[in-house]
């Protein structure tokens, strides 16, 4: 009977020692994540800082972009009517005179 209380007490001495050893190991895993994630979520942070730097230089290129060809789409718009006013100027007279002398033509052929 002494065998079997000597192999009972050394059970339930290792079943101590393996709660023991989980219980170690729990901690030693609660103690890792929490340095791995002081670890990592500044990095992470700095990271989204970084990111958000990023996307907001390529929104301001993007304007700076849609700006510059909405200014050469203006510009070309005014120089367009420049030039169509321009061709106004220069044959407005020659049309006109070439109208009234049809209109005149048309007048007096109705009078024959």
């Amino acid at each position: 009977m002494s065998a079997l209380q000597e192999v009972l007490t050394v059970l339930l001495g290792a079943e101590g020692e393996a709660k023991r050893i989980v219980d170690d190991a729990k901690n030693d895993s609660v103690g890792v994540i929490k340095t791995t994630q002081e670890i990592f979520i500044p990095d992470r942070e700095s990271k989204m800082v970084l990111a958000r730097e990023q996307a907001k230089g390529l929104m301001e290129n993007a304007l700076i972009s849609a700006q510059t060809e909405a200014k050469q789409i203006l510009d070309l718009g005014r120089e367009e009517r420049e030039r169509v006013a321009k061709r106004f100027d220069e044959n407005v007279d020659t049309v006109v005179a070439s109208v009234l002398a049809e209109t005149v033509d048309k007048i007096l052929a109705g009078r024959n």
